[in-house]
């Protein structure tokens, strides 16, 4: 997902915090983002208990301190960011204390340049990174991957969805903005248009703007029916901004999966991952804190090591 072809569209998107109205606040933090239960994703990974089954895959090395050394770049709202007081929120800081709190370990997440994280991987500065890295072969032949996310396109509305539109199909004939140049603008959009043609339908008409947030406005105002973007970043703003938008989680379109990185010879470790995550997945407490983050369109139900790119 993170700097993939979307990062365009990422950043310009974090600037309608600023952009769009005077009474969106700040973002919320890891306290501030409830699943139906309640629960913030931190309070949730908080109560995680330990994992006998999952305790006995994690390496010695790493058992006997006792602690995982993460590291992350905290720029990418609602995945890794820092809240007011400099600490690192997100789904992924969340995420990596449940897995962490299966393996009965405590976790320290350190800051890193984004460009720099896999060769501090590779030189084991880290044990492991939650970065919202995208799963690519090339990755792959470097380090282990563990898919815990899909991620890919999707759509949002305004508040409350008016119109209905819960797939593809349904934004035939409709108004539909991206940014220019990104690849919803220059794949996205232009495969929504064949679908539509091909089924008998009114092409969609693709409404192309220079910044993401002249993008939200044209939802917000009336002139677009719906816009696609980075689905971590609809979910994220849907929540933001409830009394203007609506994610719509149906729509998921050229998903991907992101997964946590360790050293490609590292004793085992990445077994524990998938071990700890696919617990996390069965016991229910994985699907929640991904709610607390509205990111529900990207639930997986199974983990696994260095999965095949497009499963």
């Amino acid at each position: 997902m993170k700097r993939s072809l979307v990062a365009v569209a990422a950043i310009s998107f974090l600037a309608l915090t600023t952009a769009c109205t005077n009474s969106e606040g700040a973002p919320p933090t890891a306290s501030g983002n409830e699943a139906s239960s309640g629960k913030s994703g931190q309070e949730l990974a908080q109560a995680v208990q330990p994992d006998a089954r999952v305790q006995e895959l994690v390496p010695a090395a790493i058992k006997g301190k006792g602690s995982l050394t993460l590291v992350t770049d905290p720029t990418y709202a609602p995945i890794d960011f820092t809240d007011e007081q400099g600490k690192i929120v997100g789904l992924e800081p969340d995420m990596a204390l449940a897995v962490a709190k299966k393996m009965g370990l405590t976790i320290a997440i350190e800051k890193a340049d984004f460009n720099g994280i896999l060769a501090g991987i590779e030189a084991r500065r880290y044990d492991a990174s939650w970065a919202a890295f995208s799963i690519t072969e090339e990755r792959k032949d470097k380090v282990n991957m563990v898919s815990y996310m899909r991620g890919g396109t999707s759509v949002m509305v305004r508040k409350g969805n008016p119109l209905g539109i819960q797939s593809e199909m349904d934004l035939c004939g409709k108004t539909v903005a991206a940014q220019t140049g990104t690849t919803q603008a220059l794949n996205v959009l232009p495969a929504f248009e064949k679908k539509c043609a091909d089924a008998g339908k009114d092409k969609p008409v693709s409404l192309l703007l220079p910044q993401q947030d002249n993008v939200n406005q044209s939802v917000a105002a009336g002139r677009a029916q719906a816009l696609v973007a980075d689905n971590a970043l609809t979910g994220y703003y849907a929540q933001l901004q409830p009394d203007a938008f609506t994610s719509v989680d149906s729509i998921l379109v050229e998903p991907s999966l992101s997964g946590v990185v360790s050293p490609k010879d590292d004793g085992g470790l990445s077994k524990a991952f998938q071990a700890a995550i696919q617990s996390l997945m069965d016991d229910g407490t994985y699907a929640k804190i991904m709610e607390a983050w509205n990111l529900k369109s990207g639930i997986l139900t199974t983990s696994e090591i260095n999965p095949m790119v497009g499963s």
